[in-house]
């Protein structure tokens, strides 16, 4: 799919698609640690939750005066089946080979960057667009990243939408009109988004993350408190 395509009868000079492919090569490279993430995460849970149901096998059967084997049994069937869904969502997704896709695509953007310029400007924009169709389009928590970073630049508030107090003295430079420019398209890709579901998906992925982990101790930590204080569970 196109990251972004404008064609040549726009009148976009060099600097200007220099500046989109600043932008689409910060997508991408975005795309990337993304999905690298989640690959990560979900080889590291499947790890994880491995080793944590051979732990609570073994302590269930070497020491079952201090562990509830009923509870760590029903958990560990609960927990057996997160197992197996994160191992198919990891198998479908085809991280690595998505990865790799896009790197390749991030290195041709690089060597596009490089060669651009007014004289060979058509054919630059020809190629940029073949390498944009036959990527993987980017996802809006990706062009939020984006986003985000150019707002630091420019010292903009992305949830606002406005300057940062005491951030004023550029106006008075020479370059005040390239800044209200840029400001300009900071604002216009701000509000092709909506910035707060996109920053509430990276804080639940966040939060998720972390709760994956959490429970297999809490479910460890259960079985023994469960045992040690006598409560029994019956589960039928």
């Amino acid at each position: 799919m196109a990251e972004i395509k404008v064609q040549s009868s726009k009148k976009y000079d060099s600097n200007k698609w220099r500046k989109i492919i600043n932008t689409t090569q910060s997508n991408y490279a975005n795309m990337i640690k993304r999905l690298s993430r989640k690959q990560k995460i979900s080889n590291l849970v499947l790890i994880y939750y491995s080793i944590f149901l051979i732990v609570n096998t073994l302590t269930g059967k070497y020491f079952p005066q201090y562990f509830n084997t009923e509870l760590s049994e029903y958990f560990g069937i609960i927990l057996s089946v997160v197992m197996l869904a994160y191992s198919l969502i990891n198998n479908s997704s085809n991280y690595a080979v998505r990865i790799s896709d896009i790197e390749e695509s991030l290195n041709q953007l690089k060597t596009i960057k490089r060669s651009l310029s007014e004289e060979n400007l058509d054919e630059c924009i020809s190629e940029y667009n073949k390498v944009a169709d036959s990527t993987e389009r980017r996802e809006d928590v990706d062009f939020f990243i984006t986003v985000k970073h150019l707002c630091r630049e420019f010292k903009i508030n992305w949830f606002t939408k406005k300057r940062k107090k005491g951030e004023e003295g550029w106006q008075q430079d020479e370059d005040a009109e390239e800044h209200r420019n840029q400001e300009k398209v900071v604002n216009d890709y701000i509000s092709e988004i909506n910035v707060l579901i996109e920053e509430g998906k990276i804080v639940f992925e966040f939060i998720w993350e972390a709760i994956l982990f959490l429970i297999p101790i809490l479910v460890f930590i259960l079985c023994i408190i469960s045992s040690t204080s006598g409560l029994k569970i019956n589960i039928k």
